[in-house]
């Protein structure tokens, strides 16, 4: 087939549309942009999993446009598993749980009350950029050792960093406009990581956050500063976009589902699953390139021919009706089975224990804070159809 998945209207509701592919087979060429897309859940997976047929080679160049250097997510093997276990022992569920539940619960309870004292006092509200862009910035600014008198701008360089990822198929003057401005942030962000490799060098010893770590690991002198500062930088526009994404489609499908919401505040042992439902419901990383890299890179049988794009469809397959039944339904309550929100295999998220626990705490905290709230506007998606973020959240006291 040939079809333009770059069109901003597709974006907007791209569920039919994939489903009419997954109907056409396990394996669709797209002509329009020379990819071979794979739509359902079992074969994203495979694809995902297995590095020796379908690998991360020619998303390398991309990376180090984003971020200024070479990346543990742009790489495959041994280097990507040396750089990633720098800092995974970390992101292990046990320690993030034991390490970091107090610390979000202190950042949440802020923001969160601020945001529903502004509500209960009479305004309207973007919960996007008002709350759930701040949470996990101050988080991940924690993690990396950030001064708290630079969280204001460190929020502001990350914000005009991820902005990018939505702006990049705008060719409006807006949109080029945001381009720039976040070439310019990505910069103080790289600048700002670089001297946080310096001060902890200039101290001799780890401190524990995650810069340190990654100085002072014996493989450090095998990573020049630039891939270093560029992990610094990757990290902190993955978990701060992803996680405020998220946080934002929840508050969005709980206030379209209002019975579901209320099931949750009656009984909170349902917001795991209902933030995993969030997830596969609304997927947010849409798409994972990667490259067929073997003349027997197959999929059930077929043949993808050695170096091309090979597309797993993460939203497609999250909707996938031979693992879900009514798979485009919102349901809090459905069996639990794994999705393919956070990606599989090697390239799993990092901080998908980290992610899921300041999700919970959020969550819990609003629904504690406000249990009832409308959304009070249409929303929107951004035209980038890979990264099928919200363009903000609405919001006002019910």
């Amino acid at each position: 087939m040939d079809f333009d998945m770059l069109d901003p209207d597709f974006a907007q509701d791209p569920y039919e549309t994939m489903d009419a592919w997954r109907a056409m087979g396990p394996v669709v060429y797209n002509s329009h942009h020379d990819q071979y897309m794979i739509t359902s859940h079992n074969n994203c997976a495979r694809v995902l999993g297995d590095t020796r047929y379908f690998n991360s080679a020619k998303v390398l160049p991309e990376m180090e446009k984003a971020f200024g250097g070479p990346t543990f997510l742009g790489t495959d093997g041994l280097r990507h598993q040396t750089v990633r276990e720098i800092w995974a022992p970390g992101f292990e569920r046990k320690a993030v749980e034991t390490d970091w539940t107090a610390r979000i619960q202190g950042v949440v309870d802020v923001h969160v009350d601020q945001f529903v004292e502004r509500l209960r006092s009479g305004e309207s509200l973007d919960a996007l950029a008002e709350m759930t862009r701040i949470i996990p910035t101050i988080v991940t600014a924690q993690l990396l050792g950030v001064e708290e008198d630079v969280y204001k701008d460190f929020i502001k360089w990350s914000d005009a960093t991820a902005a990018v990822l939505g702006a990049r198929l705008d060719p409006t003057p807006r949109g080029q406009e945001i381009i720039a401005e976040g070439a310019v942030a990505a910069a103080a962000l790289n600048s700002y990581i670089g001297g946080l490799i310096e001060k902890n060098r200039a101290q001799g010893s780890s401190d524990g956050t995650l810069m340190a770590q990654m100085v002072f690991d014996d493989f450090a002198p095998s990573m020049p500063d630039r891939e270093i500062i560029a992990n610094g930088t990757m990290l902190t526009v993955a978990a701060n976009e992803s996680t405020a994404q998220v946080m934002a489609m929840a508050l969005y499908a709980l206030g379209r589902h209002p019975d579901q919401r209320r099931a949750l505040v009656a009984d909170r042992s349902l917001v795991p699953a209902a933030l995993e439902e969030v997830h596969r419901w609304l997927t947010l990383t849409q798409v994972v390139l990667r490259h067929a890299c073997s003349d027997e890179s197959q999929v059930e049988g077929f043949t993808i021919p050695e170096g091309a794009a090979t597309v797993a469809l993460l939203g497609c397959a999250n909707r996938d009706p031979a693992r879900w039944n009514n798979p485009h339904s919102f349901d809090i309550s459905r069996p639990r089975k794994a999705h393919l929100g956070f990606g599989f295999g090697p390239h799993i998220c990092l901080g998908i224990h980290l992610a899921r626990l300041e999700m919970s705490i959020w969550l819990n905290r609003l629904l504690d804070k406000l249990p009832e709230y409308e959304i009070a506007g249409d929303i929107e998606f951004g035209a980038d159809f890979t990264l099928r973020g919200v363009r903000g959240v609405p919001v006002k006291a019910g």
